[in-house]
C-alpha cells in the first residue's frame, strides 16, 4: 500500500528505525542530526529493517512524499516509533505527530 509521508514524518520515522538498527549512525550535525550508513555499507546481506532504511533513504533523498510499504513494513515502522516515543521526553506536537503516524500506518496491517 502507498501511505503519503511529509519530510517530518519521513525524518521521524527514519530516526526510529536507526535507533532499533544502530544508534550510533545518528551523528549530531549543526542544529539536527546526519545518519552514517557507513555501517550498512559492503554488507553482504541486509537484514529486513537494513533493506526498510534503504528504503526511507531513497525516498527522503528523492524528497518523495509516497512510500510503498506493505503490512510487515508497516508493522516494524509503529513498533520502531512507539520504541521511539518512550526512549525519551519529546515535545508534544512530536509526540502528536509520531501517534498520528501509527495510525496511518496501522491502516496498512
Amino acid at each position: 500500500m502507498t501511505i503519503e509521508l511529509n519530510s517530518d514524518e519521513l525524518l521521524i520515522v527514519i530516526i526510529g528505525l536507526v535507533r532499533g538498527i544502530n544508534p550510533t549512525m545518528l551523528k549530531a550535525e549543526g542544529d539536527g542530526f546526519a545518519v552514517d550508513f557507513s555501517p550498512m555499507v559492503g554488507k553482504e546481506e541486509l537484514s529486513s529493517d537494513e533493506q526498510l532504511l534503504v528504503k526511507l533513504r531513497t525516498a527522503a533523498e528523492s524528497e518523495s512524499a509516497s512510500l510503498e510499504v506493505d503490512a510487515d513494513e508497516a508493522r516494524r515502522l509503529s513498533a520502531s516509533l512507539e520504541r521511539l516515543e518512550k526512549l525519551q521526553k519529546w515535545p508534544a506536537d512530536v509526540l502528536d505527530m509520531s501517534r498520528a503516524l501509527r495510525s496511518k500506518l496501522s491502516t496498512v496491517i
